[in-house]
């Protein structure tokens, strides 16, 4: 089992030794490092670096500071160096925190080192850019690795050494972008390979990172990609330059932290099941009510979105985590037509059309079998088929004398000959006209039958995706209120005589829009313990 320590590089983790440490070397006021640079940085190296002049230099003057320069040019100025020089330019480095790190070590060493550097030669290509002291690209530490490993070398002869480089290609997303940072260590941090030999997942045992330096979004990116990669097995090391302390953070702290980030990007996508998971709330100590509700409304979840509506509902009422001891008839079109948004807030307009068309027959179905229950075969009864799902008998015609003369020819033909029709599509519709005649003046209900229909049925015979202008003209809207009104307009219509008050929003009508507000609010940072 190998320990590895992935490493990030700033600036500053090279430096030249203090005028203090100098005097006590013996080293005259000529031999001192800001003094002795110069001889270095010679004309020749001075034009590679466009003729800037660079200088070491400290931020408060004191004769116990060490002295900075750029990590670009002190790795360029080391790489173009005679062996004779470079020997003398290495008498003169100090590492401050990568001392402090080291003696972190002192029982296990890293069996090898991941040295993550950054080089931005491709997004600074101009040499106007380049000629500006103060540029991002003479912060650049990729010069820096022979000299790192020249370090790691020493400190730990027996490790493989390996540099990363972060090399931005995206001029408008540089090395400060959080989420372009982010996928470039996901990709680099992907495998691990040294001396061309990729180590696994399993062969490693503990994995330390010091992340203070460089970026923030780097050493942010690199803490989220090692806690999602290797979760337990992460320790992360913090020091400081100045009182020479370093000490290891736990990983619980960070763990803990990132897996209520990542629940709550699970939970904004409605993957209820996922937040279920990465809380680790499948198994739960019956003892904690806080986390048995969580978990509760996150199984009622996982059912809402398998459109398992009734087994939603069994889930809220048996262990009581919303008064649902009336479930109406209706409440599932309300559900489904909330599914049929959610779903297009997602970017599935396929499954937003299905489950909105899915809200509006379904109901209409439903109403039937409440309304016309004597009249219908459903399922239960002793001349139920599966095949052909609830139908309704020819009986009907005395209730609704009318109803026969609205269908179609072939139609009237099959029904009078078996004396029961499915109760669905045309038939379905004609059923609830026949019986709510002020359909006629409900804009929305009528283009149930108007214009969805074929178009639904067009659109499901297509390979092709689906656009969201597509999707409301199905509806005969062109805007996602319009079409939101319009669905909810349907099913309010639909339900018309048993609800008290017709509902104004899909977020009113729905006991999920309830179910994931409480979610959202149980596992806010400030309520939710990991």
């Amino acid at each position: 089992m190998m320990n590895i320590w992935i490493l990030t590089i700033g600036s500053s983790d090279v430096q030249l030794e203090s005028d203090k440490i100098n005097r006590e070397k013996g080293l005259t006021e000529k031999q001192r490092s800001h003094k002795v640079w110069s001889e270095w940085y010679d004309e020749a190296i001075k034009e590679e670096c466009h003729d800037i002049l660079f200088v070491p230099k400290q931020s408060y003057n004191e004769s116990d500071e060490s002295y900075r320069i750029e990590a670009r040019v002190v790795g360029t100025v080391y790489e173009s160096s005679s062996l004779k020089v470079q020997d003398e330019i290495w008498s003169y480095l100090t590492f401050p925190l990568l001392d402090n790190f080291v003696r972190e070590f002192k029982i296990s060493h890293p069996d090898a080192i991941a040295i993550i550097l950054t080089d931005q030669s491709e997004i600074f290509k101009d040499n106007k850019a380049r000629r500006k002291p103060k540029c991002a690209y003479w912060q650049d530490t990729c010069k820096l690795e022979p000299i790192l490993k020249r370090y790691f070398q020493d400190k730990f002869p027996e490790a493989k050494c390996e540099p990363v480089f972060l090399s931005p290609t995206s001029a408008d997303k540089g090395l400060d972008d959080w989420n372009y940072v982010l996928d470039l260590v996901r990709q680099k941090l992907r495998t691990f390979n040294f001396d061309g030999e990729e180590i696994k997942n399993e062969e490693i045992k503990t994995v330390y990172v010091s992340h203070q330096a460089g970026t923030p979004a780097i050493s942010s990116a690199v803490q989220f990609v090692t806690l999602a990669r290797f979760r337990n097995n992460v320790e992360f090391l913090v020091s400081n330059e100045y009182n020479l302390e370093t000490r290891k953070i736990p990983r619980s702290t960070y763990l803990g932290a990132i897996q209520l980030q990542e629940a709550q990007a699970l939970l904004e996508r409605h993957d209820y099941a996922g937040v279920r998971d990465i809380l680790g709330l499948t198994k739960i100590a019956q003892n904690n009510p806080k986390e048995k509700r969580i978990k509760d409304l996150l199984d009622a979840g996982e059912q809402w979105n398998f459109a398992e509506f009734q087994k939603f509902k069994k889930i809220l009422a048996d262990r009581k985590l919303l008064p649902v001891h009336n479930f109406p008839w209706y409440q599932s079109g309300f559900e489904s037509i909330y599914l049929a948004w959610v779903r297009f807030e997602q970017g599935s307009t396929v499954d937003a059309l299905f489950h909105s068309f899915r809200a509006a027959e379904g109901s209409i179905t439903k109403w039937a079998e409440k309304r016309y229950s004597s009249h219908i075969i459903k399922k239960g009864d002793l001349d139920y088929n599966s095949k052909y799902g609830s139908q309704l008998k020819f009986s009907i015609c005395q209730e609704l004398p009318n109803y026969f003369d609205a269908l179609s020819e072939s139609n009237q033909k099959n029904f009078h000959k078996w004396h029961k029709i499915g109760l669905f599509g045309v038939p379905l519709y004609e059923l609830l006209k026949q019986a709510r005649p002020d359909w006629q003046n409900h804009p929305d209900i009528k283009v149930v039958w108007e214009v969805a229909k074929d178009e639904r049925n067009n659109l499901f015979h297509r390979l092709e995706g689906l656009q969201k202008l597509e999707l409301f003209e199905a509806w005969n809207t062109d805007n996602e209120p319009d079409w939101k009104k319009r669905i909810l307009g349907c099913i309010n219509f639909i339900a018309q005589e048993d609800l008290s008050q017709e509902f104004t929003s899909l977020e009113e009508a729905s006991l999920m829009a309830k179910v994931h507000k409480e979610l959202v609010e149980a596992i806010a940072p400030n309520n939710f313990q990991t």
